[in-house]
């Protein structure tokens, strides 16, 4: 919570920088995410090797300042994304849900009367929801005997970061692309005895990325 704190200082200080004609917007966010899980691992590289899509959902406020071109947006959006292992016929899907709060610096400029083309990048913050574990594989220990199982377990918080681009036409019908990229690990690959759980072992760290596509409604 105190490193979540410090990412947010420059942002909050930003905000209260923000003069009183600054426009405020509310909306509603949903979109696809085009997940990429990656493994610091090469054996461990199967599991997670085939893209799958996810979604996110969520409100989302904009500020802009007129005449400047600068604004900032934040959202809260609930955030599916996963993977599944392309070479191993009976692997499981790797399932992450969490809540996701994008802070983002933008910069635009009027396209024509009806379009507003905009760039931007900024931190994101990830809270862990429902379970943190998915099974990956299971089988029996070479050398123990015991049933096995690969696991991918979710961290409970993540940070990474946004670039991306989009447009509003007619000030109601947001879309943009954008590319969410994990700065530090949200998960581990372990592998656990079933038969004494105590004997656990962590076999790789991994991230979830993901490429996103959404459309936003602003009141």
């Amino acid at each position: 919570m105190k490193k979540t704190i410090l990412h947010l200082l420059p942002v909050l200080s930003l905000l209260a920088a923000v003069p009183a004609q600054a426009q405020f917007k509310l909306g509603v966010t949903a979109g696809l995410n085009i997940s990429k899980l990656s493994v610091n691992d090469d054996e461990c590289k199967k599991y997670v090797d085939k893209i799958r899509p996810g979604f996110v959902v969520g409100p989302t406020a904009i500020y802009t300042i007129p005449k400047t071109g600068l604004g900032i947006d934040a959202s809260a959006l609930f955030d599916l994304r996963g993977a599944k292992s392309k070479t191993i016929s009976d692997s499981k899907a790797v399932t992450c849900t969490s809540l996701q709060v994008p802070v983002n610096l933008r910069f635009g400029s009027q396209i024509g009367d009806m379009v507003y083309g905009f760039v931007f990048t900024g931190p994101q913050w990830g809270f862990g929801l429902g379970s943190k574990e998915s099974v990956l594989a299971e089988g029996i220990g070479k050398t123990t005997g015991h049933e096995m199982e690969r696991r991918w377990v979710n961290r409970s918080t993540a940070f990474s970061w946004n670039f991306g681009l989009g447009g509003v036409v007619l000030e109601k019908l947001q879309v943009r692309v954008s590319y969410n990229l994990a700065l530090r690990k949200t998960a581990e690959i372990q592998q656990v005895d079933l038969v004494d759980g105590s004997k656990t072992r962590v076999l790789a760290d991994g991230k979830a990325h993901a490429c996103q596509i959404a459309l936003s409604y602003l009141f």
